[in-house]
């Protein structure tokens, strides 16, 4: 029996060498740097962003394009996107060890790659393509030049986007939990936001409070009276690596009451699923207005992967009594700031005072809000947090010349963490499209279908809708022909540009577009052109299928 334990204890001894031994081997697992010469960072991982949490870094290429895209560990080529939005020319390579390393906005691929692409190109006749290229046997070493950096889909600038995928879920990680990037300093805190609540629980409003620095990065920002009850916390804080300008996102914070951690937000993982949950995290229109302020409560926080909070993240704050609030925040190397202050309760705070015909929109309820011939239905946890909504149709100026009909729900924009569906019943001019009404009469197109006797479209938000007609085709821009490439700017009114199509000498031809500079170009080195004249057609057709024709013959010497 003696025998029996002692080997028992050997063999537990030796899985457990080996677990430690593996797990040391997976941490230690460092990846090569996308591209060559110091890294600089524009953007970092999870960053608030717009509609979303940003999956992976941004690194700087010097403002310039071209510059060799590095394999960072061997692997094979899982899949190529083209697209004229998003990621652009993006490649995405499998390796060992369970993850896929993701490369954006590049300018070209290398040619074996760029040939197989183009072949796919050509068979679909699309410019835009989605591959899966596993069974094409795409090898490539660790170092080796896969592609170049560029500027193509949403990129906003010349720069190189990079994502770590795990392979299996398909769940964003932080590169630099990979690789390493200089930094020495701790976040910058600009400021801290104190929330109150009526006794329904809405947001009585925000109220910014200036902090100090008073050393070590501990800013501090006294006592702060607030009417008692629950109260909320965020701040507005951002980071900063060595020798490069461009602000970035926090890794790491908590917030402590009186001692005792209320929050946390770390950003090593997240899910693409989860992509709306960035409006639980932010304070929505703070961003709006340029500012990125983290809230540390909110009821739909604990969803997304990396955070979570106690009882809400809400402080409770008594009459009369003080609370103490400590906010940590770090980056992914350790550097620290800390933000400390007092919140004083004083009087209670107030009940809401509730326009007739409105109510309270809360977050575990589905809502089917009418009025005349609209309906807007949201689902269950649709909202991240409860909303004063009074729905009604009224009438707004277009301009100098007539009224247009609105649907009004709420008077600001709120974001939902679900689509809801937007619906209208009655006949409608062809080629309607329902709007989102923003601030200063801006208006943004819905994608809208016809069903029997109306018309539908789902949106993100909770505002103020209009339908607007767009009976204005494309407009389409000949630029001529610059080097060996052929130009067009392409432009719509209202519904934006859904398709195009190139022929030259009847038979379709490759050519790119760049939807955020408008511009349709493609090269005279393409098969279908020959020497001499070539007719060339282009079809353009936007949202709700107008359609824009412009003919031209192109000489190739």
């Amino acid at each position: 029996m003696k025998r029996k334990r002692l080997w028992r204890r050997i063999l537990l001894s030796g899985i457990t060498l080996l677990v430690l031994s593996s797990n040391i081997c997976a941490q230690s697992e460092r990846l090569l740097y996308p591209l060559h010469g110091t890294p600089l960072l524009s953007g970092n991982f999870g960053e608030l962003r717009a509609t979303h949490l940003h999956s992976g870094l941004d690194f700087k290429t010097g403002g310039r394009e071209g510059l060799p895209v590095i394999c960072v560990k061997d692997g094979m080529v899982a899949r190529v996107k083209v697209s004229p939005t998003g990621y652009g020319n993006a490649l995405y390579i499998e390796h060992e060890g369970g993850i896929t390393t993701v490369y954006g906005h590049l300018s070209r691929f290398v040619p074996r790659v760029a040939k197989v692409v183009r072949e796919i190109q050509y068979n679909k006749e699309s410019f835009a393509i989605d591959e899966n290229l596993v069974g094409r046997q795409l090898f490539f070493r660790a170092g080796d030049t896969i592609a170049y950096s560029g500027n193509s889909g949403s990129s906003m600038g010349p720069h190189l986007h990079f994502e770590v995928r795990e392979t299996e879920s398909e769940h964003a990680l932080n590169p630099l939990n990979y690789l390493s990037v200089a930094d020495e300093t701790g976040p910058n805190v600009r400021g801290v936001y104190v929330y109150t609540f009526s006794r329904e629980g809405v947001n009585a409003g925000a109220r910014r409070v200036e902090v100090k620095n008073t050393g070590s990065r501990v800013y501090r920002g006294g006592k702060i009276s607030v009417p008692a009850g629950n109260v909320g916390v965020g701040v507005q804080a951002d980071d900063f690596m060595k020798d490069s300008w461009n602000k970035l996102g926090v890794y790491d914070m908590e917030v402590s009451a009186n001692g005792e951690k209320i929050f946390e937000l770390k950003m090593d993982r997240l899910s693409f699923d989860q992509s709306p949950l960035v409006n639980t995290i932010k304070d929505f229109h703070q961003y709006r207005e340029g500012r990125y302020v983290y809230l540390a409560f909110g009821d739909c926080q604990s969803r997304l992967l990396g955070a979570s909070n106690r009882q809400g993240g809400f402080i409770g704050v008594q009459k009369d009594s003080v609370v103490d609030v400590a906010i940590e925040l770090l980056d992914i190397n350790g550097n620290r700031s800390k933000v400390l202050f007092q919140l004083v309760g004083r009087q209670e705070a107030a009940g809401l005072d509730i326009p007739e015909g409105a109510e309270v929109l809360t977050c575990d309820r589905e809502y089917n809000l009418r009025s005349g011939n609209y309906s807007l239905c949201l689902e269950a946890g649709a909202l991240a947090y409860p909303v004063i909504c009074k729905p009604r149709v009224c009438s707004r100026e277009k301009d100098s010349t007539g009224v247009v009909e609105v649907f009004s729900l709420t008077e600001r924009v709120y974001p939902l963490l679900k689509s809801a569906r937007l619906s209208v019943e009655g006949d409608f001019p062809d080629k309607s499209v329902f709007c989102l009404l923003e601030e200063k009469g801006r208006l943004s197109p819905l994608n809208t279908v016809w069903r029997t006797g109306g018309l539908e479209a789902s949106t993100r938000v909770l505002g103020e809708y209009t339908i607007r007609q767009d009976t204005i085709a494309p407009v389409i821009l000949y630029t001529g022909v610059k080097g060996r490439r052929v130009q067009f700017r392409v432009f719509d009114d209202l519904s934006g540009i859904a398709s195009y199509r190139v022929e030259v000498n009847g038979k379709w031809c490759l050519f790119t577009y760049d939807a955020k500079n408008r511009l349709l170009e493609g090269s005279l080195n393409e098969p279908v052109f020959v020497k001499g004249k070539n007719r060339l057609v282009l079809n353009v057709k936007d949202g709700v299928k107008n359609e824009a024709i412009f003919e031209t013959d192109v000489y190739v010497k």
